[in-house]
């Protein structure tokens, strides 16, 4: 009886691993499938042969009880406490401590957090200030450059708040550059205008409204932070410290585009998915937030947005690094808004795991690898060389693909002055007109006023324009296009089809 009741148990033991076996085989399938399971943290430092110098730690847990916008596992010197992690994630803004997020071939790092809680007191750590000299000495050089993306200015006011940036007298063998990278609030005003430029139908002084907007200008300062770090470890073979505020902004911008320069992997379609997910998604960018999900307007800036922008720069001044082309990043900037893939929906790994996201959504990098070969460069050569790109401002453009694909001013490759002195010369109308977006239109053809609320959109049915009702009050009929009746048309197509009437 003891033998059949052992039997009977193992029959039990043997099933229920059996069924946790196929269905953890099916989760991965699904996974592979959705495209969930193409970054791994320590697979990924892996490659980057990190050194046993460095443990991975399981310090935050499952349960994110050190930083819930960091991911459950981190990577920290080999002789770091859990109470030297704890006490350095208490100084930190958010709970942002720094951890290794990158390994130079030259054995220095990458490390990434927030800004610390100096105050106007100037408080300190020995926590923090262990843990960074813990890292220091798994450097050859034991030498540490701190890149705050803030100036010194926006990092003096954070002081009266409570926090600040590191007194380097305390971090021995470190050196503390301001980037001068502008704020969330700065960029989101940039695009408005940006766009209200891009929108425009006006040719005349584009250059110094697109100036005016400072977008190429702030792009300009990222690339050059990017391109400082990128030549402090390369160059001077320098450890870096890489924060802004917070850590889930400029911080994703400088240490992805430094990485992008340094390690060629990250210039192929699988690497770019893997640097996107780790500088961007699991370490906590506000996607959200940023993205306008939320319901807090004030927290909307396109930060993710730029960065593409600057890949776009980079890709520009080296077109054979890249073995994908822009489409890709198109492609990845148009669906930062669809809410087709639930990539983009939340800020951190805490919210897509407890809202079960993987299980009820797919990733976009699943729909990119399926339509990987549409993405590929041509011109690709896979050589293994830092780029160091030029950030004059001189040497940058704007990302038409992006910006100017609705341009309306060449949707016939035509220039609309040319259009409008030839239409005064004809009384011809053509038998198919095509209108202008209604999205892509801020302004009327006729007066040149922005719509609002009272000044409405209207479309002239002669000429497919978009014009204010004061621009479009003639009505008349169209019968070269159907319209028997009379219809709404800008007054140069009414004084043209009039005299068209007349002459017939």
């Amino acid at each position: 009886a003891c033998v059949r009741a052992c039997v009977r148990a193992c029959v039990r033991v043997c099933t229920r691993v059996g069924d946790w076996m196929v269905a953890n085989r099916k989760n991965k399938e699904n996974l592979q499938i959705t495209g969930w399971d193409l970054y791994n943290y320590p697979r990924e430092l892996d490659r980057q042969k990190v050194s046993k110098e460095w443990d991975l730690s399981a310090a935050n847990g499952p349960d994110y009880k050190i930083c819930s916008s960091y991911p459950q596992l981190l990577y920290f010197p080999h002789s770091c406490e859990d109470m030297i992690i704890a006490g350095s994630a208490k100084f930190r803004s958010k709970g942002r401590l720094p951890c290794l997020v990158w390994v130079h071939r030259n054995k220095n790092f990458m490390l990434r957090c927030a800004q610390p809680l100096i105050g106007a007191s100037g408080k300190s750590s020995i926590e923090d200030e262990s843990l960074i000299q813990k890292a220091l000495r798994t450097s050859p050089n034991k030498q540490m450059i701190i890149f705050d993306a803030r100036s010194v200015l926006a990092a003096g006011g954070n002081k009266i708040m409570g926090k600040g940036t590191e007194d380097v007298s305390r971090y021995a063998d470190c050196k503390l550059v301001h980037l001068n990278i502008p704020n969330i609030h700065h960029v989101r005003e940039s695009l408005e205008q940006l766009r209200v430029v891009c929108h425009s139908s006006a040719n005349s002084k584009w250059l110094s409204s697109l100036e005016n907007t400072q977008w190429l200008f702030y792009i300009s300062l990222i690339l050059k932070g990017s391109v400082m770090i990128t030549r402090s470890m390369e160059k001077y073979s320098s450890s870096v410290l890489v924060h802004c505020s917070d850590g889930w902004d400029r911080t994703s911008q400088l240490t992805s585009l430094s990485q992008l320069m340094m390690d060629a992997y990250y210039r192929t379609v699988d690497g770019f998915i893997v640097l996107i997910e780790k500088e961007w998604l699991s370490f906590g960018h506000k996607f959200k937030e940023r993205l306008g999900y939320s319901t807090s307007p004030n927290e909307r800036s396109p930060i993710f947005l730029q960065f593409l922008d600057c890949v776009w720069q980079i890709y520009r001044q080296f077109p054979t690094a890249f073995q994908f082309t822009s489409k890709l990043l198109l492609c990845v900037a148009d669906h930062l808004h669809t809410s087709w893939f639930g990539t983009f929906l939340v800020n951190s790994d805490k919210e897509k795991n407890d809202s079960q996201l993987i299980a009820s959504t797919m990733s976009l990098w699943a729909h990119v690898l399926a339509a990987k070969d549409s993405f590929l460069n041509s011109s690709y050569t896979s050589v293994d060389e830092v780029l160091t790109p030029e950030y004059n401002i001189r040497r940058l453009l704007l990302w038409d693909e992006y910006f100017l694909r609705f341009d309306v001013t060449s949707l016939f490759g035509k220039d609309l002055d040319e259009e409008e002195s030839l239409s005064q010369t004809t009384h011809h109308v053509s038998s198919t007109v095509v209108w202008a977006s209604d999205e892509q239109v801020c302004e009327c053809k006729g007066c040149k006023r922005e719509f609002t609320v009272l000044r409405r959109k209207h479309h002239c049915r002669a000429c497919g324009d978009i014009f204010c009702n004061q621009c479009s009050s003639q009505q008349i009929k169209v019968p070269q296009l159907g319209y028997y009746a009379p219809v709404r048309v800008c007054e140069a197509c009414h004084k043209r089809l009039a005299v068209a009437d007349e002459a017939s």
